[in-house]
């Protein structure tokens, strides 16, 4: 009977043993019994190194719900298809994705939901009997893991220019330079107080010149004053120009009023007188075929007979009683 009893107290005392782990893990799992949960599918397309079963899936750093199964997509063999169970009471979006993080220094991994809008329509399936597909995207640390052969080629490339950079020449090279710094270096060293003396002057020629622009003012002031008047004096003289110019146009503007006055007066003359040369033109065609000639004969005839008259004239001057009696016997004719 105590062999039962003792069997009988360690069952009992494994089976609390037993009961108080699970409702340890139960509490700090905080795993809810009664959660209602709704089953989602997320595809990633890299590795899920670290993640497993039972592994956490947050939203915004907030446990939202765990894995519920991994595996490879039959339909596609370059993507892992993770079944997740998150919380119904937490909308899902349809602009909401999922990325694959590391948790700490353990490597451990778990999901992180991101993204989402309050105005944003919730997820849906795609077809009846197959579940919400949350996108994903690469994390941060997945594209500095896929980044790290070109980083560690370049590393590779940076190490064999600094080795070639470091090569016995290039060493000798820079001993040189340090060496040749060392000799400016005991130059300047030597001739520090000729250096002092230099600033000193450098110094004094500054002051020099401080004086002879303080000297300057004065003039400087002078033809700002002078720039000034002329400024003035200028402004005037334009004015007085634009006046003139001015007044230049009006009277040209009237100048012009009277030419075109008069070009229409020479107009109307010339007309005028075109027209009288065609009255006359008859006339004068007349004249000049047979008035011109009558008019010659008449010249001529008028000629001789002024020429008669013109020794009648001289001859009655001459003795006018010779003119009234005749010519007497003996009496001879004055030439």
């Amino acid at each position: 009977m105590e062999t039962r009893a003792g069997y009988a107290v360690v069952g009992a005392f494994v089976l609390a043993l037993f009961l108080g782990g699970l409702g340890l893990a139960v509490w700090f799992g905080n795993v809810r019994l009664d959660q209602d949960v709704r089953d989602y599918l997320i595809e990633f397309d890299g590795s899920v190194g670290g993640l497993s079963v039972g592994s956490r899936v947050r939203y915004h750093g907030v446990p939202v719900g765990s894995v519920a199964d991994i595996r490879i997509d039959p339909d596609n063999v370059e993507k892992v298809a993770v079944t997740v169970e998150l919380d119904a009471a937490i909308p899902i979006k349809a602009n909401m994705y999922a990325t694959l993080e590391s948790q700490g220094l353990t490597g451990l991994g778990f999901i992180q939901i991101q993204g989402g809008t309050r105005d944003a329509p919730n997820l849906q399936a795609p077809e009846s009997g197959k579940l919400p597909l949350i996108p994903s995207r690469a994390s941060r640390l997945e594209k500095v893991f896929q980044s790290a052969p070109e980083i560690a080629g370049q590393l590779v490339t940076l190490i064999a220019r600094l080795q070639g950079f470091l090569s016995d020449d290039n060493q000798k090279s820079v001993r040189d330079i340090l060496h040749n710094l060392a000799t400016v270096s005991a130059v300047l060293a030597e001739r520090t107080g000729e250096i002092e003396t230099a600033v000193v002057d450098g110094a004094a020629a500054a002051t020099e010149v401080r004086a002879a622009m303080a000297d300057m003012a004065p003039l400087i002031k002078e033809l700002r004053g002078n720039f000034k008047t002329i400024t003035e004096e200028v402004a005037i003289t334009l004015s007085a120009a634009r006046g003139t110019v001015a007044g230049v146009d009006a009277e040209i503007g009237k100048l012009s009023e009277r030419l075109a006055f008069t070009t229409e007066r020479i107009g109307g003359t010339a007309a005028q007188l075109e027209a009288l040369v065609g009255e006359a033109r008859p006339g004068m065609r007349d004249f000049s075929n047979s008035g011109l000639y009558e008019l010659t004969q008449f010249l001529f005839e008028a000629r001789e007979l002024v020429g008669n008259l013109d020794r009648v004239v001289r001859q009655l001057n001459r003795d006018p009683s010779q003119f009234l009696f005749g010519k007497r016997e003996g009496q001879v004719e004055a030439q």
